[in-house]
């Protein structure tokens, strides 16, 4: 588990050790910009002064993100339907799948994406 401080100029540590897990699980470069997008938009959209958690879970086919304890203000803005180009949307876009799970009383945003690897094989 990572925890930052929420201001910007820690957002480039999660970054860090995104990268260095996307070279160890030879993930390719769309796929990395992807996750780095996604943590992008929830870094830059949470209202909370708190830290920020984060948790990196890799298996062969999949990679996942927890993202959290997150604000009500963001998990309102992820849940909003929107026809225009929401959090919700655009995390879809990014990832494979979008969830919020609740972990003791705090509320987390779980991203899930196929790893696929530069040669095409999941």
């Amino acid at each position: 588990m990572l925890t930052l401080p929420r201001e910007p100029e820690w957002h480039g540590v999660a970054h860090l050790v995104l990268s260095g897990l996307a070279a160890r699980l030879d993930l390719t470069v769309e796929a990395l910009e992807d996750w780095q997008l996604a943590l992008c938009e929830l870094f830059g959209r949470q209202h909370d002064d708190e830290a920020v958690r984060i948790v990196f879970r890799a298996a062969p086919e999949t990679l996942e993100t927890h993202f959290g304890p997150v604000d009500s203000q963001l998990l309102a803005e992820l849940e909003r339907e929107d026809d225009g180009v929401g959090l919700r949307r655009v995390l879809s876009t990014l990832t494979d799948s979008v969830r919020v799970e609740s972990k003791d009383g705090d509320n987390w945003i779980v991203l899930r994406k196929a790893i696929v690897h530069p040669d095409g094989a999941h």
